[in-house]
């Protein structure tokens, strides 16, 4: 019921209460005992039509509060609703950002890793290089030294062997004035 009909309501109770009791005072007055507990009557229905109006106006009321406090619950379960939403989003975001920068770690542990181990057999490579170069000078200066000790050997047999046939060609020459002074032919 809306405000204006209740007001009207109100007024038609008021309106009959009032008439209710001219009647009475008026069928008191002239002695008329219809009169008097139809004024009666009417006060009483007016009456009650007054508490039953009251009475509606309270559950009307009720009902309101009622509903307010519903949309209020209502309101109420959404925005915890909202906030455990948020909460959820916001752990499951942590949980992704902290696998994201765990993954991150491990990438970064294992490049480490790879780097260090590249860096060590760079590391090995260039010993190996530089023991296989220092092994190889060895080698050229052992093959030199045998060459050069070759070379002088050689040097010493050509000589001996020039001086062996220098020797021979004098002993010749010697044996050659010997037969000719001897006159032997």
């Amino acid at each position: 019921m809306s405000e204006h009909e209740k007001a009207d309501e109100a007024r038609k109770g008021l309106v009959d209460s009032v008439k209710g009791k001219a009647k009475e005072v008026i069928g008191a007055v002239t002695g008329n005992d219809s009169l008097t507990a139809e004024g009666q009557l009417e006060q009483t229905q007016a009456r009650q039509r007054k508490e039953a109006n009251s009475a509606e106006a309270v559950a009307e009321a009720e009902a309101e509060r009622a509903r307010a406090e519903a949309a209020e619950a209502k309101v109420e379960g959404a925005q915890q609703r909202i906030a455990a939403n948020a909460q959820a989003v916001a752990a499951e975001d942590s949980i992704e950002a902290q696998q994201a920068a765990q993954k991150r770690a491990a990438e970064q542990a294992a490049q480490q890793t790879a780097v260090r181990e590249m860096t060590q057999a760079e590391l090995n490579a260039q010993r190996e290089a530089q023991r296989a170069k220092a092994e190889e000078r060895e080698e050229k200066r052992d093959a030199t030294a045998e060459v050069v000790d070759a070379a002088a050997e050689h040097q010493s047999s050509v000589q001996a062997a020039a001086n062996e046939k220098l020797e021979a060609e004098r002993l010749r020459r010697h044996a050659d004035d010997v037969a000719n002074e001897a006159d032997l032919p």
